[in-house]
């Protein structure tokens, strides 16, 4: 159950193509996107690499709320040059409220971020931290 929880918020916070009019930088095409979690429940960090078509010529922290049911909100957003940093609150499905900050940085071609998520759950504090890279790799097919 706890696992799935995390899992969903992951999800949440996975990049989407879509961006609104303040954001930063990135060149359109396809990328890869190699993110790694770390999470206390986890014996050793997971990996994940995806590759993804991106169709804007901007990321901003509202393209990263992924779930169009249950979105989660994003506060206190700061976009300075290539970078944006948010906080960002996010529902589990009637559990507890998962909260964290996220930020990203882009140099056209390349990207990286990291942000981290908690939440208490039963008396305890639990959550996970998260960092991606990303890079250009062609155009869309």
């Amino acid at each position: 159950m706890r696992i799935k929880i995390f899992l969903t918020c992951l999800a949440t916070v996975m990049f989407a193509g879509t961006a609104s009019a303040e954001g930063v930088s990135i060149d359109p095409g396809m990328w890869e996107m190699t993110s790694t979690v770390t999470m206390s429940m986890m014996p050793e960090p997971r990996s994940t690499t995806v590759k993804e078509c991106i169709k804007d010529d901007e990321l901003s922290p509202e393209s990263f709320n992924m779930d169009k049911e249950n979105p989660c909100t994003i506060s206190d957003v700061a976009v300075e040059e290539n970078t944006a940093r948010w906080a960002i609150s996010c529902s589990t499905g009637g559990g507890p409220v998962m909260e964290g900050q996220w930020e990203f940085t882009s140099s056209g071609e390349k990207i990286s971020g990291n942000g981290s998520m908690s939440t208490e759950f039963n008396g305890k504090t639990m959550g996970f931290d998260m960092v991606w890279v990303g890079k250009r790799v062609g155009d869309c097919e």
